[in-house]
């Protein structure tokens, strides 16, 4: 504490234990006055017990925070964890399991000469890029003319693999039979696995108008498994 003599102005400092009573004889060293220092409420020395609770109940409310904010940690860990378990299983069943996870590749088409006409083939593969199997998959595939009209439109199931060279050995009846039993077969045939392929043959009949100058397919039905 600092104490100042009232007569010269002097300023001393003193530790506070030598200070015991709330008023004090002092001599200044100075000017050799003698005064009474009475000592301030808010210089009065604190309890040495009242002290270390405090300190105490400081440590307490330090180790408190501690807690609370490691239990916060734990709390948002497992919710990071949950958001990330519940968009995993929403990717799978969902957004993995999409038809347009569907790809259609190696497409190709041509007018063929068959035995007793003409038809046009269409050939290709359905890779399955989904996380799930598919009981079948249907597709619609277009003709269109140089103008881009419509000149016929055909459905098939995929999974029956025609090539140009069968074809061409065929009059017209024999691939709608071939068409028919493959339609009629084990359901086993349509299925297209995770991540698999399956390979499609869309015949065309001769009753399209035009010459044929572009087509497309696209997949109108996948059920899953």
């Amino acid at each position: 504490m600092t104490i100042t003599c009232p007569s010269c102005s002097r300023k001393y400092r003193l530790e506070d234990r030598l200070v015991k009573a709330r008023f004090q004889k002092m001599r200044c060293s100075g000017c050799g006055h003698v005064f009474v220092y009475e000592r301030e409420a808010g210089e009065e020395r604190e309890d040495p017990q009242a002290l270390a609770s405090r300190i105490e109940y400081k440590g307490a409310g330090v180790r408190r925070k501690r807690r609370l904010g490691l239990i916060a940690f734990v709390i948002a860990l497992a919710l990071l964890f949950i958001a990330a378990a519940s968009g995993y299983l929403y990717w799978v069943n969902v957004i993995g399991a999409a038809p347009k996870r569907l790809g259609i590749l190696n497409m190709e088409g041509q007018e063929t000469a068959i035995r007793d006409g003409k038809v046009f083939l269409v050939k290709g593969v359905i890779a399955n890029g989904s996380t799930k199997a598919r009981k079948y998959v249907i597709l619609k595939a277009k003709l269109f003319d140089g103008q881009g009209t419509v000149i016929g439109e055909h459905f098939a199931l995929a999974g029956l693999p025609l090539s140009v060279e069968e074809v061409r050995e065929m009059p017209a009846g024999e691939i709608e039979k071939k068409v028919a039993d493959f339609r009629s077969s084990n359901i086993s045939a349509f299925a297209l696995r995770k991540g698999g392929e399956l390979p499609f043959s869309i015949v065309f009949p001769d009753t399209y108008t035009g010459t044929p100058k572009e087509f497309t397919v696209e997949v109108i039905d996948s059920p899953l498994q």
